[in-house]
């Protein structure tokens, strides 16, 4: 039987466990110096806008989603929310992890009045495109954006 996953918002300590799962995601990265790594992380931490949340199980982190809610002057004065940095663990594919994260971040979306959340990926696994949809995000806009 497979322990129950506790989903919470990342700590400190989740460092070293976020970076492997982020080579994961994203294994042609340029790795950073352990400081510099630091830093960002210690940024992100402080920044009440940003959520990385993280799927665990028996101390060991199994996914993360990264939530950012944006302040905005339209729709009311509503946010909008960003969901990106979505990754399962390899050998944890397939266990629901992703759709509970992504659960967990449009709950926490909604609960901060976000009138959207939005999601934008390059990856063309279709597996992928349907854990999107499962989890209520649907494609009814064409997005622009720009490696810089």
């Amino acid at each position: 039987m497979k322990a129950e996953m506790q989903i919470r918002r990342a700590q400190a300590g989740d460092l070293a466990q976020l970076l492997g799962l982020y080579r994961q995601l994203s294994p042609g990265s340029p790795l950073m110096e352990p400081e510099v790594a630091q830093t960002i992380w210690e940024t992100l931490l402080a920044d009440p806008k940003v959520q990385v949340l993280v799927g665990q199980r028996r101390g060991e982190l199994m996914g993360t989603v990264t939530l950012v809610v944006v302040p905005n002057l339209t729709q009311g004065g509503r946010p909008y929310a960003l969901i990106e940095n979505v990754i399962t663990r390899e050998d944890a594919r397939g266990q629901g992890v992703a759709s509970a994260l992504m659960a967990y971040a449009t709950e926490q979306a909604r609960a901060q009045s976000a009138y959207k959340v939005m999601l934008i990926t390059g990856r063309q696994a279709p597996e992928v495109h349907r854990l999107y949809a499962r989890s209520g995000l649907r494609t009814d806009a064409t997005a622009y954006f720009a490696r810089l």
